[in-house]
C-alpha cells in the first residue's frame, strides 16, 4: 500500500489475532478454525519461555504459506522484494536456516536413542549450526537497544556468518581437524556477540570475523597435519 501524502511512503498492513487454548492444546476447535485462515503463524512455546529463550515462538510448529509454492505469485512477490532490498540471498538463507533446524530436530531423537558418539562429525556440526541459529540469530534480548531491533540487511549477514563457518567447519573437519577443537574455537564467541554490533560497524565487523575463522581453522588443519 501507498501512504496519502507527497513522500509516498510504502508499506504493508498486517491483520494480527490471538488464540489462547486450555493447555496450550492447538488442536482444539477455536484454534483449528483459525489456523484454517491464517496464512501466518507463530506457536508460543512454554519450554521455550522456561529455558529463557526469547521470542519464545517454536519454529518447527510456525509457518508462512506466503513462502508455500501454492502461493506462487505471493512467494515471487516477496523472494523479489527481499532480494531487491534486503540481499539477493535472503530466500536461500531463511529456508536454509529452516532445513538446518528441522534436521537438528531429527538428529535429536536420534541422539536420544543412541548418544551423541553415534553422530558423524558432519551431523555434529549440522547441530552446531542449528545451536548458533537458535541462541546467536533468533534469541533476543528485549531490554537491548541493538538487540531488541536488527535491520533486515544484518540479519542476513548473521545468517551467512553462521552458515560460512559451517561450510569453513566441514571442510576442516575433512582435512583432519578435530570436531571438538573446531566446536570450541574462540570465533564461536564472536558469532554469538555479533547480534550486539552496533548497524553502523556490523559490515566490518562481519568481515573481520570471516578472517579469524579462517585463521583459526587453517591453524587446525595445520596442527592435524603435523600430528
Amino acid at each position: 500500500m501507498v501512504c496519502i501524502g507527497s513522500d509516498k511512503r510504502q508499506g504493508a498492513l498486517s491483520a494480527i489475532g490471538a488464540v489462547s487454548p486450555q493447555g496450550g492444546d492447538i488442536s482444539e476447535p477455536v484454534t483449528q478454525a483459525t489456523l484454517r485462515i491464517v496464512k501466518v503463524f507463530w506457536g508460543l512455546d512454554a519450554s521455550l519461555a522456561y529455558r529463557r529463550h526469547f521470542p519464545a515462538i517454536n519454529w518447527l510448529n510456525s509457518y508462512s504459506l506466503y513462502r508455500d509454492r501454492s502461493f506462487s505469485l505471493s512467494r515471487a512477490r516477496l523472494e523479489g522484494w527481499y532480494g531487491e532490498h534486503v540481499d539477493r540471498d535472503w530466500s536461500a538463507l531463511t529456508g536454509r536456516c529452516l532445513k538446518t533446524l528441522q534436521t537438528e530436530s531429527d538428529l535429536q531423537e536420534i541422539v536420544k536413542l543412541v548418544g551423541m558418539d553415534a553422530l558423524s562429525p558432519e551431523d555434529r556440526l549440522t547441530l552446531e549450526a542449528a545451536q548458533s541459529i537458535r541462541e546467536d540469530f533468533l534469541q533476543q534480548n528485549a531490554f537491548e537497544d541493538v538487540d531488541s531491533f536488527t535491520q533486515l540487511d544484518k540479519q542476513a549477514t548473521m545468517m551467512r556468518l553462521v552458515f560460512t563457518f559451517e561450510e569453513k567447519a566441514r571442510e576442516a573437519v575433512r582435512a583432519g581437524a578435530d570436531i571438538e577443537a573446531v566446536s570450541t574455537l574462540p570465533v564461536r564467541e564472536r558469532i554469538g556477540r555479533f547480534k550486539a554490533v552496533p548497524y553502523e560497524n556490523y559490515r566490518a565487523e562481519a568481515q573481520d570475523v570471516i578472517r579469524e575463522m579462517s585463521s583459526q581453522l587453517d591453524a587446525l588443519v595445520e596442527a592435524a597435519k603435523n600430528d
